[in-house]
Order: C-alpha cells, then structure tokens, then sequence
C-alpha cells in the first residue's frame, strides 16, 4: 500500500481539477462550433434569397434615361428576367427620364423589387394612354422610389369663349394643350381662381351619353360639339376630360403588395386600382398634379377592392382627382340560378372579377334588403364557367333565392393614417367596408362628403361600414360640390333600408371648418351606435349639424361649437329627402349640452 504525502495529494486534486476543466473548455469549444455550423447553415438555407438575390439594371437590356428612345420592350425584358431567375431580384432605374410606349407586365413574380433613385430622381413618363405598371399573380412585390406622368394628358382645361347649343370653343390655359385626336368624355366647370372643380352654386358639369369630338380652331383654341345644351357660360374654366381608361398602376391576385415613396402625376383612369390583393401596404404615395395642371387622376385617385387581410394608407396624398379620393369596396355578386341546397350560380355584376377560395366566408343578402345579412357559410369550390358567371360550392345547406347577393364575410381591415385628400370633385373616402380606422387625416375642400359610408345596390358594392372610428382628423370646407350631401360625413345607403346595417361609428377629437357652403357634420341613414365625441366645430351656416333617418343609439358629448348664427339650437333634424320610419330613429341623445363644451381645435391647420 502506498500512502501519499498532503503535498502529493494536493497537486493530484489539482491535477484532477485541470483535468476536468479541459474537458469543459474542450467539450464547449467543439459544441460551440457545432452550433455556430448549425446556424450558419440554417442561416444561409432560409435566406438564401439574400446570397442568391441579384439586381436587374433596366440599363443592361437597352433602357437608357433621357434619350427619349422607347424603353417599354428593354424594361419588359429585365422584368421577364428577373422573375424568370426565381430569386429575390431587384429591377433598378437609374437617375432621368424613361420613356414608354405601353404597359410594363409583372407576371407571375414573387420576392420582387422595383426601384427607380427616389420620386423626384426617377420618372416614368406615358407617351401614350396606357397603364404604366400591370401586376398579375404574384407574392411579395415592391414598387419604390420613382414617379409616373404621362404626355399627352388626359384632359385639357381652359376658358370658354364661346357657347352655343352646339359647341364650345375653349381657349386653352396653359400647360394644358390641344389634342384633337382625342374625343372628351365629360366637361367640368373649374374655379382656376380656388383650383378646384368649382362649388356652390355653381357646379355645372355636362356628362353626355358618348363621348364629344373636338376640332382645333387656332393654336389655343379648341372646339368641343356638344350633343345637348349646356349651363356653361361665357368666361367659365372648364376642366374637358378624355375618354380612357387606364391606370398608372393596377394590381390583381397577389400577396404582399407594398407601393412605396411614389409620385403619380396623372394617369387616364384612375391613380392606383387593385383588385383580389391579400395584404396591400400604401407608403408615402403622393398622387397630385405639378404647378398649374387643373387636374391629377381622371377619376378616383386609389381605388382598392375585394381585398383580403388588411390595407394600411400612411403619409400619403390625393390632389386634385376628378374623383374619389380613395374608394374600399368588396363587390356583391349576384345568384343567377340555384342549383342545390349547397351549389348556386352567381352572377358578377359591373365586370369586377369577384375572387372567392375554399375556406373563406361568405354573407348573403336579399335583393330587397341587401345590405342585411341573413346567413354566412363557408366556400368548399368557386368555378368560372363563363366571363361573367361562376358556380359557388358551400360546406353547408343554404337557403337562397335567385337575385339574392353574395359577399365576402371578412373583408381587410383599413388603416389610414397621415393621409390628405383635398380640392378633389367627389368624396375624400368612400368606403364601403368594415375594420376601419382613420386618424391624423386632412380632408380639404372635397366636394361631396370627406367621408362617405354608401353601400351601393346601384354599383354593386359593399359592404356595410361597421366597426369604424374617425379621430385626430382635420376638415375644412367639405361638402361643397357637385357631390354635396348632407353632412360632411355621410352613411347612407342605395336603396333606402328601414333598418340600421351601419353599426359602431365613432366620430371624435376632430376639428370641423365649415364653409358657406357645407351641410352639417352628420348624415346618419340607416345607422346604430353613432358616438360624436370631442370635436371642434365651427360653422357659418345654420344648417342642423346632424340628419337623422332610420337610425338608433345617436349620440354625443364635450363637442365645441362655434357658430355665426344667432341661436343656432337645431343640432339635429329628420330626413325629409327619403322614406324614413321615425319610430326607428330612436335612442337619440343630442342635446344642446353636448355642444357647448369650450376647448379650441384639437387638430390645428
């Protein structure tokens, strides 16, 4: 037996203790690299799309800024090329001017980027009427950082010089030229004076049953032949719009669209127009006209529908639009044939190519109430079987009629926010969904109502507005058009209902400026739940600032009013223009105390 001295026994413990710790650092080491490979790999296997990406400069395939050559075929190419590539590709403008001759196509892509150097270093410019982007079936898509204008432009505008039964001869204000090639879909008068469609009393417009041809006088001066009289005058400005229909940007079926830090100068339809998006983000987006154009879009400037997810607008703009400022609708179809108890044949109404999948609901509506759901189920199949019809399969017995309507159930939800709408011609926003919240906007001199909730049988659009709330928000002249209605902010319906469908609207911590012109603040048809609550109002007009018709639970606190009639006490007042049951305008609680609060503006121009 050998015995050990305390001094050999310490230096084993030590020994031993070593022995362990390099076992530790050794085992460590060997696990730590083991995980670093690991994610390294993982790292590199789920994003390869960041080692496999590449940039398509539009310059590498004969698309060269300002030679004022046509791009169209060479930036057609770098987009074929990239989708064809599969990865997540870039296509770079460079800095200047890209001329083209008709449509950009992006078909099919997925994980694609389409960039100019920034909205005022990069400019797309239309030599002819013609969509600049068409985007079909994709996922993941980008459109950044450059602009889009169009020359010619799809209106003129000037004033009149000569009227008659027959004919207009229209002296031309510059930068707007004469382009007798094209015939004039509708005539608006304009206030060149305020620049905007004109308000008041004195909002003539002439929309003939066909388009007007036109013949050049001298080189200012263009003949517009009318087909029926007209209220204009000698002197008038008149905005002549042509007949076309195209869009700056149109997108159908894709996941995941972002439109960022972009400048449309004009367009010959409508500003951005989408259709079957699942996930829409609007960034920076600034649809407006440069110095002295009377107009930007033809019609609506954003017009968004049968969406699915969501639509987020954020620090964006629409000026001067012959139309709507932004349009959010979900289109009703109509039963043509019933099949069985789970199979109908539907109808698509106004050419909108409806989109419904397995697994999504749908709401049905009657033809005399359609804005009133009675049942919702679930799609198992939804087949075209011509242009306009499609056969829909439900998981489960329905009980509907021939002429009933069809909708989807679970329409996006819409945020808006830092948005400006403003000297357009017809509503700031129509919207005709539900999930809505509007906050931080500005609403300037629209000419029918800043915001306007009208399910339409006429269109075929919906869906009834629920679940809504407008704060923090600016309006100033509103109302004052040809779209006038009751109140600045508008929920009606076509047709009529004796019933509220519009339900949870919350209208508060906003300033209100009406002018001379303006209807009040509220028109309520057909609406429950309705909470007017903390805003400014200042009004030089005796107008009953709420309408109320077939609506339940109005009502309102801390309001301030400030008004330029002697004893304006008439805060609200029935409908007399539509058929109103009163024994269902109940639950109103608008008394004079919930305007006579005395905060300034919340929201300051």
């Amino acid at each position: 037996m050998c015995f050990l001295t305390e001094d050999e026994i310490e230096l084993n413990k030590k020994k031993e203790r070593y022995d362990v710790l390099t076992l530790f650092l050794s085992f460590y080491v060997h696990m730590s690299f083991r995980k670093l490979l690991l994610f390294v790999l993982v790292f590199f296997i789920f994003n390869s799309s960041i080692i496999e990406s590449k940039i398509f400069d539009v310059s590498d395939y004969g698309a060269y800024a300002n030679d004022h050559i046509d791009d169209t075929h060479a930036i057609q190419a770098a987009i074929n090329a990239a989708i064809y590539s599969g990865l997540n590709d870039t296509i770079s403008f460079g800095y200047g001017t890209y001329v083209l001759s008709s449509s950009i196509n992006v078909t099919n892509a997925t994980n694609l980027i389409i960039t100019g150097q920034g909205a005022q270093q990069t400019l797309l410019l239309g030599i002819n009427p013609t969509t600049i982007f068409i985007i079909m079936s994709g996922e993941n898509i980008t459109i950044r950082s450059l602009s889009i204008d169009f020359d010619p432009l799809p209106f003129t505008g000037g004033f009149a010089i000569n009227v008659t039964d027959t004919y207009i001869d229209l002296k031309v204000q510059p930068p707007h030229r004469i382009n007798p090639e094209f015939q004039i879909a509708s005539l608006l008068r304009f206030d060149a004076n305020e620049m905007r469609i004109a308000f008041g009393p004195q909002t003539y417009f002439f929309y003939p049953s066909g388009p007007m041809n036109t013949s050049q006088i001298s080189t200012d001066i263009i003949r517009i032949y009318l087909t029926s009289s007209t209220e204009f005058n000698v002197g008038d400005g008149i905005l002549a719009r042509y007949s076309e229909l195209h869009r700056a940007i149109y997108a159908s079926t894709v996941t995941d669209l972002t439109i960022q830090s972009i400048n449309i100068y004009t367009s010959w339809f409508m500003g951005i127009v989408t259709n079957r998006i699942i996930g829409l983000n609007i960034f920076n987006v600034q649809i407006a006209p440069p110095n002295g154009r009377w107009a930007s879009t033809l019609l609506d400037c954003m017009n968004f529908a049968n969406g699915r997810g969501y639509i987020n607008i954020y620090d964006s703009r629409c000026e001067l639009t012959s139309d709507d400022g932004l349009n959010v609708h979900e289109p009703y179809v109509v039963i043509s044939d019933v099949i069985n108890s789970t199979t109908v044949m539907t109808q698509v109404m106004n050419g909108t190519d409806v989109y419904f999948f397995a697994g999504m609901r749908v709401e049905f509506s009657s033809n005399s109430k359609p804005f009133t759901v009675y049942q919702t189920a679930t799609v198992a199949e939804w087949v075209p079987t011509g242009p306009y019809s499609r056969l829909l399969t439900l998981t489960v017995p329905i009980n509907v009629s021939v002429g009933d309507y069809v909708a989807n159930a679970d329409p996006p939800m819409l945020t808006i926010r830092n948005f400006t709408v403003e000297r357009n011609r017809a509503r700031g926003v129509l919207l005709e969904t539900r999930n809505v919240d509007v906050r931080n906007c500005v609403f300037n001199r629209t000419s029918g109502p800043a915001v306007l909730f009208q399910p339409s049988k006429f269109w075929n659009e919906g869906v009834a507005g629920q679940n809504v709330t407008l704060a923090n928000n600016l309006y100033i002249n509103c109302n004052e058009g040809i779209g006038r209605d009751h109140g600045v902010i508008a929920i009606t319906l076509q047709p009529t209902q004796f019933e509220p469908v519009m339900k949870n609207i919350r209208i508060e911590s906003s300033t209100f400026y009406f002018g001379n012109y303006s209807r009040g603040l509220l028109l309520s048809r057909s609406a429950a739940n309705v909470r007017i609550e903390g805003n400014y109002l200042a009004t030089n007009n005796s107008e009953p600032l709420i309408i109320i018709c077939n609506s339940r639970n109005i009502t309102a606190s801390n309001n301030t009013l400030i008004s330029n009639q002697i004893g304006h006490e008439q805060y609200y007042a029935f409908d007399t223009l539509v058929s109103c049951a009163k024994n269902l305008s109940s639950l109103i609680d608008l008394p004079a105390s919930a305007f006579n609060s005395s905060f300034p503006p919340p929201v300051i121009a």
